[in-house]
């Protein structure tokens, strides 16, 4: 039996049809656990109408970990699956993502996240699959995304659930992911398993999740040595001055989507090591 969390923070607008969503899965889960990070919209009153269907828990606003992590203390069943108010998960979901709990060893499953609307910075989004789950240099599944994940609870347990010094969304799963992997536990990629998602449909806040994700990426290296990344400043030099990798990224996008996306998701790539290494900075500065 499958436990599905969710959590939301001024989610009104969404949440309404995620939950229609997980209401209709062909493997009906044990229960939906919506936790309420704090909401100062009218999420509750959305939320109202599936009273008799879902497990509300309200709470102070402490971010997306300490909201899961709430969610999980209250699941029942041996797996906890994860995605996000602003998702719609396919209806063969959750029968998919079970099917990547092929061994023991297997911690987590995960599959991929696509946009909901087809917009050119969503349309960006999907082509450099930023939201599905990453390989390491030996080509095994680093993390999942918690948009579209499960995992095994007993695994969650064992690592500890989500830091929750992580009050952004950006870094904390993937330092979780991490630890549990470290417990002796495997991740899997499930293709078929499917979620849509509202991504960011701005270039301006697409760089401020990135900017996140840098600042995510300072934490784990301060929590979890091993795991520091090549600093994001050397990185970004080297971007900077290799005209070899900007033109061949334009080559690769005009073939595939044509010459104006072509030129719009070059500068995103551009763009995006800047944005991570700001949030890496404003990590450092942040720190006490």
């Amino acid at each position: 039996m499958v436990s599905v969390v969710i959590p939301a923070y001024n989610g009104a607008g969404t949440i309404g049809r995620t939950i229609e969503c997980l209401l209709q899965q062909s493997l009906k889960p044990l229960e939906i656990i919506v936790v309420d990070d704090g909401s100062t919209d009218n999420t509750s009153d959305i939320l109202t109408r599936f009273a008799n269907q879902i497990v509300y828990l309200p709470k102070r606003n402490g971010g997306p970990a300490s909201a899961r992590n709430l969610g999980v203390k209250h699941s029942r069943a041996d797996y906890v699956a994860f995605t996000d108010s602003d998702c719609l998960p396919d209806s063969d979901w959750l029968l998919n993502l079970m099917r990547g709990f092929d061994s023991p060893e297997v911690g987590g499953a995960g599959g991929i996240v696509r946009s909901v609307e087809a917009k050119l910075t969503c349309e960006y989004i999907d082509a450099i699959r930023l939201l599905d789950p990453q390989t390491d240099e030996l080509g095994e599944i680093a993390y999942l995304i918690t948009a579209n994940a499960c995992f095994k609870r007993r695994a969650l347990l064992d690592a500890g659930l989500f830091d929750e010094r992580f009050r952004k969304p950006g870094g904390e799963e993937a330092e979780l992911c991490f630890r549990i992997k470290e417990h002796g536990y495997r991740l899997r990629l499930v293709a078929d398993a499917v979620v849509l998602h509202h991504h960011r449909q701005s270039a301006v806040s697409l760089l401020k999740t990135l900017a996140n994700y840098g600042e995510g990426a300072f934490m784990i290296a301060k929590i979890l040595p091993a795991r520091r990344i090549d600093h994001p400043f050397r990185v970004l030099l080297r971007r900077l001055i290799s005209l070899r990798f900007i033109a061949r990224q334009l080559l690769n996008y005009a073939t595939r989507y044509g010459l104006k996306k072509a030129f719009y998701f070059s500068l995103l790539d551009y763009l995006r090591q800047p944005a991570f290494l700001f949030g890496y900075l404003r990590g450092q500065r942040r720190e006490p």
